[in-house]
């Protein structure tokens, strides 16, 4: 277990949000990093659960917005695991008021769903493919010409 987690941090830290922003993160996400779909998937649900797991530990960050605690708990992951391990609230509350966090990494993970989508798409029409060769086999439906 402790060696995927640390594969997966390695890919959060490998997407460079900070350098990339969030397109380039995705960017690297999806044409670089050599993850099958199921791969960056998990990558995305291991984002989702630690910043999760920032919203119940961090919960009397003040002066804040929702969507702005939002960009600061993603921020902390988009920082990697040392920072996210080694975050207290009083760090985090000094990243909230100067504004050390940007806006969002939680973006870097929107393209998945287009490609889901279309891989969810192909797949279909693929399986409609399979059941109309399949009904010709059976001499349902017409034939090849």
């Amino acid at each position: 277990m402790e060696s995927i987690e640390r594969f997966l941090w390695q890919q959060i830290e490998d997407m460079n949000f900070n350098d990339r922003g969030h397109r380039g993160a995705s960017k690297y996400l999806i044409t670089e990093s050599s993850l099958t779909l199921k791969g960056m998937q998990e990558v995305h649900d291991f984002a989702v659960d630690k910043v999760s797991a920032l919203y119940d530990k961090l919960t009397d960050i003040q002066g804040v917005s929702d969507d702005s605690f939002s960009d600061l708990c993603w921020q902390i992951v988009a920082n990697g695991e040392e920072f996210y391990n080694n975050i207290t609230l009083d760090k985090a509350q000094e990243m909230a008021d100067n504004y050390e966090s940007t806006e969002s990494f939680a973006y870097a993970f929107h393209d998945l769903d287009d490609i889901k989508l279309e891989v969810e798409l192909q797949n279909r029409d693929m399986v409609k493919q399979m059941e109309y060769l399949e009904d010709i086999r059976r001499g349902y439906g017409g034939g090849f010409i």
